[in-house]
């Protein structure tokens, strides 16, 4: 979803620039990219980032800062045709779901993974994260819909733009990696420059 479907390359980040927490977020991030922490123990820092800077933090707050997302060029356009088309849309995010609710709304989404804030019984943010999907683990996702949707792998499709999908983007039967950030050397994934390209493959 963070930059595919939406311009903003990550709604964790987004809450950190509200915050001003950017930086120690970005140490956070590395230790679970050297595999030093679990996802789960990321998501507990960086929630915990937000309420020691402003103490209690409510999450119609969140909510508030997700809320002003912006599609990427197309998105809305090729989900719609690929739905005409009878194809589903399932967005496996790492992402918060408070913002790939509202996105998956947006592009005609069947299903949304993404994990989500644990709250008290008044709304306020408690310090924990509810993992969903861990951004290395989006494969094992993947497998769980196409078990349930009764389709192989090899009938899937999936997209992304980060190191993190492409172990997802290896087990779908079509691979699609946006943009060049990364130099992708796996011949099973093809790269593409816009969303656009997606219905060059499905029409294909």
């Amino acid at each position: 979803m963070d930059g595919t479907l939406i311009k903003c390359k990550s709604s964790w980040e987004l809450v950190h620039e509200r915050f001003g927490t950017v930086e120690e977020a970005k140490r956070t991030l590395k230790e679970y990219d050297e595999g030093k922490i679990s996802y789960k123990k990321f998501m507990r820092r960086d929630i915990g980032l937000w309420i020691n800077k402003k103490g209690k933090v409510h999450v119609r707050e969140i909510e508030e800062i997700l809320s002003r997302f912006e599609l990427a060029d197309g998105a809305k356009e090729v989900t719609g045709k690929l739905k005409d088309m009878g194809l589903k849309i399932i967005i496996i995010t790492a992402g918060i779901n408070l913002l790939a609710e509202k996105v998956g709304v947006e592009v005609y989404a069947d299903r949304v993974y993404a994990n989500k804030l644990e709250t008290d019984g008044e709304g306020y943010l408690v310090g924990e994260g509810i993992e969903i999907v861990d951004p290395k683990g989006k494969d094992i996702i993947l497998e769980t819909v196409a078990r349930e949707e009764n389709v192989l792998l090899e009938e899937t499709i999936a997209v992304g733009d980060t190191v993190y999908d492409l172990e997802m983007l290896r087990k779908a039967g079509l691979g699609l990696y946006l943009g060049d950030r990364y130099e992708i050397r796996d011949a099973k994934i093809r790269k593409i420059g816009s969303l656009y390209e997606i219905l060059d493959y499905v029409k294909g």
